[in-house]
């Protein structure tokens, strides 16, 4: 399956896209999954479930275990200079000037003018026909089949904009601008089409569905842009103001994916296998086979209907989920610290905590180092007070933690120390309710 980040294709503005945070575990993959196949099947039309990011590893092994593909990958939804244009054509470099003439009696203010295969040259704009016509009617000459120019004798270097540039950055620079049309090519140079102004400056938004989240800080880059048209979460409220009401529902169970199996029980909806053993990934997943103390009565019956769906032994395969985690040492540095990491305001700082899982304890020592040092360039690149790597055990049901951050925080947290920047959480295995809130009345004492 392909699961590199490259670049997506662009959002369209009659489709909702169902979507979990930047760095998808399988309880975002899963719920996105299932939550847009649920709404499908409820009458709304134009659902697409969606990926910001590469899934974690455990979530690639539940979508093949269950022969799921992928949601489609959609890394930034913020409005580009491709949603706005308009498909012009452009006149190929040897059309008289007549050609251009003749689109600027019909009203377009700059005529493009490009090779065959795209690649622009230039534009004509009637500033520049008004020249060539008074200097020749100056002159005493007259136009004939031989002596008129063409229009790529005529092309003058126009504004241009990248079609995958968003409309946000140049807004200014639009607003500015003596014309109120602007060439888009792409990362080629070769020509797209026209945008105008009007339209650069009120572009249509994309509709979003939350699903795992609803921060603005764990969303799909963009989001700040877009229309959040609904919210289905399970975690601390921190979402962003809405134009209007919208269906929001964040309710304290162990998964995102409880509350979808939940709505489907309740319209009598029974699922396909793929779908309904990756909800049940989901839950066991997020409550680690139900040992979070986030577990909630809710998820052992969300899990056993959705076992019997897809016909699997829960706990044999939430153990089997929970051991397709590779070991520290056959994962890249960013792999471990980027894959499961959530930012939040805490007092006003802005802070970091990622999550592993592992099924043991014995590569730490010789990672421990690069670590630290890894950690550390991330605190200085993103500018944050703190940032914590929670490891997790999932067969002791332990954790560990390797932190870096400024000092005073450092020493407030309430935690055994093993080593300088190293520290047990023992039993704490859950950042939403145990590690957050711990290091939330740390920070405060330090204000």
């Amino acid at each position: 399956m392909p699961y590199s980040i490259e670049r997506d294709d662009y959002w369209v503005a009659d489709v909702t896209y169902v979507i979990g945070h930047r760095r998808p575990d399988t309880d975002s993959i899963a719920a996105a999954l299932g939550y847009a196949w649920l709404l499908q099947q409820t009458g709304h039309h134009g659902m697409v479930a969606t990926r910001a990011g590469v899934p974690s590893e455990q979530a690639r092994y539940a979508l093949e275990r269950f022969e799921q593909s992928p949601p489609r990958l959609l890394t930034d939804v913020a409005a580009t200079f491709h949603h706005v244009i308009e498909r012009r054509p452009a006149v190929p470099p040897d059309a008289p000037l007549s050609v251009a003439l003749e689109r600027v009696e019909h009203g377009e203010q700059i005529i493009p003018v490009a090779e065959r295969d795209g690649l622009l040259l230039g534009i004509v704009t009637p500033l520049a026909l008004a020249r060539i016509y008074a200097r020749t009617f100056n002159s005493g000459k007259r136009f004939d089949g031989t002596s008129m120019p063409t229009c790529g004798e005529l092309a003058e270097p126009p504004m241009l904009f990248k079609s995958r540039a968003r409309l946000s950055d140049h807004r200014k620079a639009i607003e500015r601008a003596e014309s109120n049309e602007f060439i888009v090519v792409d990362d080629r140079n070769l020509y797209e089409g026209i945008a105008v102004q009007r339209r650069v400056l009120q572009p249509p938004k994309a509709r979003l569905i939350l699903v795992d989240h609803n921060e603005l800080s764990q969303a799909v880059a963009g989001a700040e842009e877009a229309e959040i048209v609904g919210v289905l979460d399970h975690h601390r409220l921190g979402n962003p103001p809405t134009a209007s009401p919208i269906p929001f529902m964040v309710d304290p169970v162990g998964s995102t994916s409880t509350l979808v199996a939940e709505q489907c029980r309740a319209r009598r909806l029974t699922p396909p296998r793929p779908i309904a053993g990756l909800l049940l990934s989901g839950i066991l997943s997020d409550t680690l086979v139900f040992r979070s103390p986030t577990t909630h009565e809710r998820d052992f019956d969300a899990a056993d209907w959705l076992s019997g769906v897809c016909l699997v032994d829960v706990l044999l395969y939430g153990k089997e989920l929970l051991n397709s985690s590779p070991g520290l040492s056959t994962r890249t540095m960013d792999e471990i610290l980027d894959g499961d990491r959530k930012e939040y305001d805490m007092g006003g700082l802005k802070v970091s905590l990622a999550q592993v899982e592992v099924t043991g304890m014995q590569e730490l020592p010789q990672q421990r180092e690069g670590l630290l040092q890894a950690l550390s360039d991330r605190l200085d690149r993103e500018g944050l007070a703190f940032i914590g790597l929670m490891i997790t055990d999932v067969v002791t049901g332990t954790s560990r933690m390797l932190v870096q951050g400024k000092r005073n925080i450092v020493d407030a947290l309430p935690f055994a120390h093993v080593a300088d920047y190293d520290f047990d959480l023992e039993e704490i295995v859950s950042r939403k309710k145990q590690l957050a809130p711990a290091l939330q009345n740390a920070i405060e004492s330090t204000l």
